[in-house]
């Protein structure tokens, strides 16, 4: 076991990642546990917290810390003059400067865009993340660059907080904004989709039929046989021992060359998606 002054880490993570990601915490705070790593954890209540949250750590005797939030440039250059090594979780900086371990968000706003264009849909909704999350950020930008590239003809974005309540009442202003309304919603996670989801069913608009909904995350819940929703499933148990190989090794060589690793969320195939193209019945058919 290691001394005490050298198995703690520092973790930083938004209240809005955790309300996002409910499992993200526990498979992170079990591959810490398998390396005997203790931990120390800092909720800030913004992302844009989190160089508070480092000056705070910087005074601790920590043996690294993981941050789920990206600190600025200067916060980071900080880390690293005082010899603190620092990765960032499920984020990335704007270059190799710091190391990083996150699935790939844009890809994964890119992928279900994708899906649903090709299925047909052409009027989309996006609830869109706080915009001080890098993570929704990406998601969405890369949901709205591929559905501009495509064919889609109507893109409508409101805010949401990452909580089933903002899901729900996202949908209500997509539907009085929209008209028609929108054929398909991606939500930039799977609490606002399952909000819209309780929401759209209350106004008895038939899923997917209707109306095509999908989140990304793959949480649990989204799994219930109640929703089954179409998802990205983020690889938090790989993402997780990858982060804590990767402070190992930056803990044992302070000067070793910066990696940024990127990994590929799974798409989890539900039934709140129309995802193949509606048949339509010819003339002659129509009449028999």
């Amino acid at each position: 076991m290691l001394a005490s002054s050298q198995n703690l880490i520092a973790l930083i993570i938004a209240r809005a990642t955790m309300l996002a990601y409910p499992e993200l915490l526990p498979e992170l705070a079990r591959a810490l546990q398998r390396a005997d790593f203790r931990f120390v954890l800092e909720v800030i209540e913004h992302e844009r917290d989190a160089d508070q949250a480092m000056l705070t750590f910087a005074n601790l005797d920590v043996a690294g810390i993981i941050a789920a939030a990206r600190p600025s440039e200067d916060s980071m250059r900080l880390a690293q003059a005082r010899g603190v090594p620092l990765l960032l979780y499920n984020c990335h900086a704007d270059g190799p400067t710091v190391d990083s371990v996150s699935c790939d968000h844009a890809a994964s706003g890119q992928a279900l865009a994708s899906l649903l264009l090709d299925a047909g849909h052409r009027r989309f909704g996006i609830i869109a993340s706080p915009s001080d999350s890098l993570v929704g950020v990406e998601r969405a930008a890369g949901a709205v660059k591929t559905l501009n590239e495509g064919r889609a003809l109507t893109i409508e974005v409101v805010p949401g907080d990452y909580s089933y309540e903002s899901g729900a009442a996202a949908l209500d202003a997509l539907f009085a904004r929209m008209k028609p309304r929108p054929s398909a919603i991606i939500a930039i996670n799977d609490a606002m989709a399952i909000g819209a989801l309780d929401r759209a069913r209350a106004l008895q608009v038939r899923i997917p039929r209707d109306l095509s909904i999908v989140g990304i995350d793959g949480t649990q819940t989204a799994r219930l046989p109640s929703y089954d929703l179409t998802t990205m499933r983020q690889p938090l148990r790989r993402l997780a021992a990858m982060a804590v190989e990767r402070l190992q090794k930056r803990i044992a060589d302070v000067d070793r060359p910066a990696e940024v690793r990127l990994y590929a969320a799974e798409l989890i195939r539900g039934t709140t998606a129309r995802l193949e193209r509606p048949v339509r019945k010819s003339k002659a058919n129509a009449a028999t």
